[in-house]
């Protein structure tokens, strides 16, 4: 795989990822967020096994390991996501879960890895386009913004662990381990804490319809694409990439949130600046704005 084809592999993650906050709306507030993410995680596993089931002959206990280790970093970010957003709107949930690139390059020191010029420039921009974005709306927002906030410390682990291990990983079985714990997780809180409602899930489609795209798309695609695709970029450059949530976001609720029977959202001149300026800085980051310059100033020299 090319690093282009890495980066719009991970693109196409990004988009799930965006599209998954208007989906997240339909869950009734007396549905646990373990509850949620136990059946997200249990069908989502069940559907990639049916698929990949071959595969398993391949599982050593370092992948199991490998898988668990994740899972526990994912499981705990998916979690504070699908609670924190639960008070807010999309765009602004989906604004606060990309800001996870601010926590990325201080993991990144753990490993012994400094961030160059042009990936800090270009978090700075990205940041101020998802600021744009939103608005910077953070006044009545309760406690949704912190418990996001709080994920994005777990989601910024994740990648750089990832992008630790990525080369020694099957990207199959790692997601694979990932969503079997991620199931069990859901499973152990769900009985903890709201063991009654295990024999009354809701009857509405729209609830099931949730969580059967979110299974599908979010648990399962997302997560193998992940894998497979991160090994082929740095996981800074990854999470520049996954800013992009909050553009597909935007897009998405022009119109989905119509055929879901909610209200869709206003694009207004600021949220289109702030699309801009995290495409700018995607861009910066990545060197390619400056290689551009590099060859313009070549071919003015040949002139």
């Amino acid at each position: 795989m090319s690093k282009l084809e890495a980066n719009l592999t991970l693109l196409s993650v990004t988009f799930f990822w965006g599209v998954q906050y208007i989906f997240l709306g339909n869950i009734p507030d007396d549905i646990s967020t373990f509850a949620f993410l136990a059946l997200t995680n249990g069908i989502g596993f069940l559907i990639l096994t049916a698929v990949f089931f071959d595969e398993l002959r391949k599982l050593t206990r370092k992948i199991v390991r490998n898988g668990l280790l994740l899972a526990m970093l994912l499981f705990g970010a998916n979690m504070l996501i699908t609670a924190g957003s639960r008070s807010l709107d999309a765009s602004t949930a989906s604004f606060f879960a990309a800001a996870n690139i601010v926590f990325v390059p201080i993991f990144m020191r753990f490993f012994g890895k400094k961030a160059s010029v042009s990936n800090l420039v270009g978090v700075a921009i990205v940041l101020l386009g998802l600021l744009l974005a939103t608005g910077a709306r953070l006044d009545g927002m309760g406690n949704g913004v912190l418990i996001i906030a709080a994920a994005d410390v777990l989601s910024a682990a994740y990648i750089v662990v990832l992008g630790q291990i990525i080369g020694s990983v099957n990207p199959i079985l790692t997601s694979l381990c990932q969503m079997f714990f991620g199931t069990l997780f859901g499973l152990a809180g769900w009985l903890i804490f709201q063991p009654e409602t295990l024999l009354s899930l809701p009857h509405d489609m729209r609830f099931w319809s949730s969580v059967l795209v979110i299974a599908v798309f979010v648990r399962g695609f997302t997560t193998v694409m992940q894998v497979y695709a991160q090994r082929y970029v740095s996981a800074l450059n990854a999470s520049l990439l996954f800013s992009f949530e909050i553009v597909f976001t935007l897009l998405t609720s022009l119109f989905l949130p119509a055929m879901l029977g909610s209200e869709p959202e206003t694009i207004t001149p600021f949220k289109l600046a702030g699309c801009v300026l995290i495409l700018l800085g995607v861009l910066t980051s990545d060197g390619a704005i400056l290689q551009w310059r590099k060859k313009e100033a070549a071919h003015e020299a040949q002139k």
